[in-house]
């Protein structure tokens, strides 16, 4: 299980050959009095690189060439900042943090009004402390899903993100890209956990709480929460501490606290639990997942997302989210924990990922990220695994050299999952209406007699005009561009019309930051048939018509064509939600062959059971007319070109 671990194990023979400062990479442990301080930032002062201690205040951070000579910052909320110089410093790192007396919460006595219009400047003023511009970051992901009590890991996973993110004057996201990944898998893990989770790695652009404007720092959801206000220090600066609950009956999802700078009333630091409604909700939608098996309740959950102040303007730096679980299934308790760090920030030449290189939001980092085995990202961490994780340490190098070349086998089922959920991820949904034009029929009139007893007959004559139709269609995607639908309409309305149709279709971005817009195009093979509705006709007994009986007492009959052809399909899409894209569009059907039929349909009786047939005009059962003329062809068609609009669904 702890392949990846082991991997650790080479570390301190690179420590030993130098010990000095001038190594890349350099070590630590931040404590105060030697009591860990787990979530201290630890960062390369005015530079955009930096790391976190983990859950026993230890930390590891890469050192470039041209800030050796800088100093290192390290804060933590409640303790006073230190900095050290990097050139005079050695490897590790023990660094003791003194509390701030000064950090002691002084409660504020603030009218309710004051303290709303101090939020409200604060949110006001999200434009001037965070980026206008776009960025490029890269950072350290980490996920893991463990049984706390005897801290057996199901999985453990690392990554080294890219990531475009959009000024924060917009709310839209950006993209991901993983640039390495490894992970190491307990073969037992099925047995454990039937849930696969999905969205960690997009946890720096959905769980960035200011640029996402959450609720509760809203001015729309003041009404919402009660907020008290004290004044604290973070990171060596003067700060507001605000505590904020839900009012009583309100149904928001979170409570907890934030800081707010002093100076530039600029968001710091978030803490946030759930609230009674959000555990509730939380749990409303696991049990949904529980009805597949998965039986997962979640007891309790934790998100920290922590900004930095780099060349006057704050940055998103950190953020981890803690989720404890409970499953009936195998009465477990579990804990899902990610994290992210922010490593280095670009703001020159900045460009989106290019399409083909995004991750998906949906994208399952379990079974994304690479097997540790197969991995060939072989750098170290930036995040310290906590000694839990590390307890493999303390094998000898011939031990671990033999545990790295151990593959241990996919949990049982793990592949038909991972096969499943790619066909699910891969497949999306369209639901769409269609308009068309139809032409008219002047002055017809027809005469259908299928046996003795019976006798339809009825003159009739129509206009140019618009008809409308309801579409489904279901497509797979082969890759970022190319995919294979399927796709069936029927018309909305007295006409007839029914379309069935096999296409590939491509689409690129046309625009490739914040909210993407998609070019749309494809080609179709169809059968369609449309048809006129001449009327609903009494039927008081069975008779044959083509090949079936038609046994209802009311039969409605439709004059028209059937079709097969190619069509050429183009439109625009734009995500609206994570899984929900807007699209419109706009096609031409080109008519390879048609046919002029005489089409039935039952109307009473249970609807999925009514039977409906055509029949060729030639027949001799049928006499038609158009302008006093009798004919085996009828003027009634449907306009070639088409619009259409929907929204697309995809997991």
């Amino acid at each position: 299980m702890y392949n990846y671990f082991i991997k650790i194990l080479l570390l301190p023979l690179l420590l030993l050959a130098s010990n000095s400062i001038a190594q890349t990479t350099i070590t630590g442990k931040v404590s105060d009095n030697n009591q860990a301080l787990p979530g201290s930032s630890v960062y390369i002062k005015d530079s955009y690189l930096g790391t976190v201690t983990n859950g026993e205040g230890d930390f590891r951070i890469k050192i470039p060439e041209k800030y050796k000579a800088g100093k290192l910052s390290i804060s933590c909320i409640g303790y006073q900042s230190q900095e050290i110089n990097l050139a005079q410093s050695k490897s590790p790192l023990a660094i003791q943090l003194q509390k701030d007396t000064c950090n002691l919460s002084e409660v504020l006595v603030m009218p309710k009004d004051t303290l709303l219009a101090l939020l409200r400047r604060a949110y006001g003023k999200i434009k001037d402390n965070y980026s206008d511009a776009d960025t490029r970051m890269k950072g350290f992901y980490r996920e893991s899903y463990f049984v706390p009590e005897s801290k057996e890991y199901l999985y453990f996973g690392e990554a080294l993100l890219d990531v475009f993110k959009t000024s924060y004057k917009i709310q839209s996201g950006g993209q991901v890209k993983i640039l390495e990944s490894r992970m190491n898998k307990h073969p037992m893990y099925d047995s454990l956990s039937r849930v696969m989770w999905y969205g960690g790695i997009y946890r720096p652009l959905f769980g960035d709480k200011v640029k996402g404007r959450i609720g509760f720092i809203s001015p729309s959801g003041f009404k919402k929460y009660s907020y008290s206000i004290a004044k604290s220090q973070l990171d060596g600066r003067s700060a507001y501490k605000i505590e904020f609950v839900p009012k009583e009956s309100k149904q928001v999802e979170y409570k907890g606290v934030f800081y707010l700078d002093v100076e530039s009333l600029a968001y710091m630091y978030f803490d946030c639990t759930y609230s009674e409604f959000g555990k509730d909700k939380r749990n409303k939608y696991l049990s949904r997942l529980g009805k597949l098996r998965s039986s997962l309740w979640s007891k309790s959950r934790r998100i920290k997302t922590k900004y930095l102040k780099r060349q006057g303007k704050y940055y998103l730096s950190y953020i981890s989210d803690w989720e404890e679980l409970y499953n009936e299934r195998t009465s477990l308790n579990l804990v899902h924990f990610n994290e992210y760090v922010t490593t280095n920030i670009s703001l020159e030449n900045v460009e989106p990922i290019p399409f083909q290189e995004q991750t998906e939001y949906r994208d399952i980092f379990y079974l994304k990220a690479k097997d540790y085995s197969e991995s060939d990202w072989k750098d170290e961490t930036l995040i310290v695994p906590d000694s839990s994780l590390s307890k493999l340490m303390a094998y000898s190098q011939q031990e671990a050299g033999q545990l790295l070349n151990k593959t241990y086998s996919l949990p049982k089922g793990a592949q038909f999952k991972k096969k499943l959920i790619e066909i699910l991820t891969r497949t999306y949904f369209d639901f769409d209406f269609e308009r068309k034009t139809t032409s008219g029929i002047e002055k017809a009139a027809l005469l259908y007699t299928p046996d003795s007893d019976h006798n339809f007959s009825k003159g009739f004559d129509s206009e140019n005009k618009q008809t409308f139709s309801f579409g489904t269609k279901m497509g797979y995607k082969l890759n970022s561009f190319f995919d294979v639908n399927y796709c069936s309409k029927t018309s909305i309305g007295t006409h007839f019309s029914e379309l069935k149709s096999l296409g590939f279709a491509y689409e690129t971005p046309l625009i490739n930051r914040g909210r993407q817009l998609f070019l749309m195009c494809g080609v179709n093979y169809f059968f369609s048939q449309d048809g006129y509705h001449i009327g609903d006709f009494a039927s008081e007994s069975t008779f044959k018509s083509g090949s079936k009986k038609f046994r209802a007492d009311k039969i409605a009959l439709y004059v028209g064509k059937k079709k097969q052809g190619v069509s050429f399909d183009f439109g625009l899409r734009t995500k609206l939600r994570k899984f929900y894209s807007l699209f419109v569009s706009a096609g031409y059907q080109l008519d390879l062959s048609e046919r002029d039929r005489l089409f039935l349909q039952e109307k009473s009786g249970f609807f999925l059971t009514r039977k409906k047939t055509d029949i060729s005009l030639k027949n001799s059962a049928i006499q038609y007319f158009e302008n006093g003329v009798p004919t085996t062809k009828t003027s009634f068609n449907t306009d070639d070109f088409y619009l259409k609009a929907g929204i697309r669904i995809a997991l």
